[in-house]
């Protein structure tokens, strides 16, 4: 190449890493602030782990070429990214369980309200070591094949709401219900108390708006959620799709109120659940398990779900002491 072709590929490669720069660096700026004050940041929120990846390239390839500059700005912003990231490595402290406990266990299951293959997923579940199976996006068609299929005569304790589309939830257990109060959100919740091994357990099933429809639907979801869990002193698991991620600030918020997420509890902070229906991997995790008032999440294992576009998982969860 002549010497002019290689001077315009060198402008041309800054060029690119200060625009790459110049769009994730502000990006990754309102993660430090805890802004989401838009439904695009809300959005590309949960890209943040990979566009801060893109950092490590960019910054080292401008050292080697010595764009000093660049270097430094890419990898601050890379810096300051991987300090983000630190609860997800470092487990965040837990109550230590009672003694001899049993345990509860509890799947997190979103059923998609498009899935024709529910009876698959109702035989996936029909197995000894689940006591409760929070539903989300649960139709009245979903409640048609799952209430025909045997598993139900294994989960004789139900508290449905049917909703359209990605609004209905449900609860079945093998161990009595109490219902609550229903939280005021956009989506159905559930709010029970069951009768646990070791005790009751508050289990509220929860499953926000996604923020791309329902931008302040979804923050003020996220904020109730963290409310109504406060509300009262029983052992509390909150579960479902919470569609938020870790790299959701409002998700955080939650967590700083004093919640523990199961995932993260389990060493498992990079977990991801959807989508597991396309093309691409699955990228980000927007299923959870938070634990509050005392109780202690002790396992937590992801399930495939068939004809679903989420993975569920299921959590064991004991109290403290």
């Amino acid at each position: 190449m002549r010497p002019g072709g290689t001077d315009i590929m060198s402008r041309l490669a800054d060029l690119a890493g200060w625009l790459y720069v110049g769009f994730a660096g502000p990006l990754l700026l309102t993660q430090a602030v805890g802004w989401d004050g838009t439904r695009l940041v809300a959005t590309l929120h949960s890209l943040t782990p990979y566009l801060a990846l893109v950092l490590v390239p960019v910054a080292g390839i401008a050292c080697w070429s010595r764009r000093h500059g660049l270097a430094i700005v890419a990898a601050m912003i890379g810096l300051g990214s991987l300090l983000l990231a630190s609860p997800l490595v470092f487990t965040p402290n837990q109550p230590q369980p009672i003694d001899n406990a049993t345990g509860l266990r509890v799947a997190s299951v979103n059923l998609f309200y498009e899935n024709p293959n529910v009876g698959d997923i109702g035989t996936a579940l029909d197995r000894p070591d689940i006591d409760v199976i929070v539903f989300s996006e649960y139709t009245a068609e979903h409640q048609r094949v799952l209430l025909a299929h045997p598993l139900a005569s294994s989960f004789p304790h139900r508290v449905e709401r049917d909703g359209l589309r990605a609004g209905g939830i449900a609860i079945w257990s093998r161990v009595p219900l109490v219902d609550g109060v229903r939280p005021d959100t956009v989506n159905y919740s559930l709010d029970l108390l069951a009768a646990g091994p070791d005790g009751d357990v508050r289990i509220l099933g929860v499953h926000p708006p996604t923020p791309v429809f329902d931008f302040a639907g979804w923050r003020r979801d996220l904020d109730l959620i963290g409310d109504v869990g406060l509300s009262r002193d029983e052992p509390t698991l909150i579960v479902g799709d919470f569609n938020a991620s870790y790299w959701h600030p409002p998700f955080r918020r939650l967590l700083r109120r004093g919640f523990v997420d199961a995932h993260m509890a389990d060493g498992r902070g990079f977990a991801v659940s959807w989508p597991t229906n396309r093309a691409i991997p699955p990228f980000v995790q927007l299923d959870h398990a938070l634990t509050g008032n005392g109780l202690v999440s002790t396992a937590v294992d992801d399930v495939a779900l068939p004809g679903s576009d989420h993975r569920g998982f299921i959590v064991t969860v004991v109290p403290g002491r």
